[in-house]
């Protein structure tokens, strides 16, 4: 088989992101991130997924939408890894020590929502929202208050 780079992969081959230490996938999705960044204004066109996301941001308030303007927001397909729709990286806006990003895990809200497309939808803007909220400093007894 031959070596691939590839999101979310290895660039030693085709690993399994699970399998990667919290370190490594750390290093993976910064490297992501500055491949990003580098890229020319014409950019690959969106997954189906990618999209839902894209449009759970559109649908968030201006000052939310200000809130995360410098936040990046990654689909991982980690999630069963960690059992987890979305992850808040970063200390709180409030506390700005480290770099902050929100993932949110396509492989776990497909398997659990995907089969209904608008619940799926639904389900991906909540965990957007729900990220949003600890970056904002929320924790979860918080979050779970504001009905996220």
């Amino acid at each position: 088989m031959a070596d691939y780079l590839l999101p979310g992969r290895s660039a030693f081959g085709a690993q399994d992101p699970a399998q990667l230490s919290d370190e490594d996938f750390e290093a993976l999705v910064e490297r992501s991130e500055a491949l990003a960044r580098d890229l020319p204004p014409e950019r690959r066109q969106l997954t189906a997924f990618e999209q839902l996301v894209a449009d759970a941001i559109d649908r968030l308030p201006a000052e939310f939408v200000a809130v995360i303007d410098h936040l990046p927001v990654v689909v991982s397909d980690r999630g069963a890894a960690i059992h987890a729709y979305g992850q808040y990286y970063g200390a709180t806006i409030a506390r700005d020590r480290a770099a902050h990003r929100i993932v949110i895990f396509q492989d776990t809200l497909e398997r659990d929502f995907g089969p209904d497309p608008e619940l799926l939808a639904r389900q991906v803007e909540r965990t957007l929202r729900h990220e949003i909220a600890h970056h904002l400093g929320y924790g979860e007894p918080g979050v779970a208050a504001l009905g996220l």
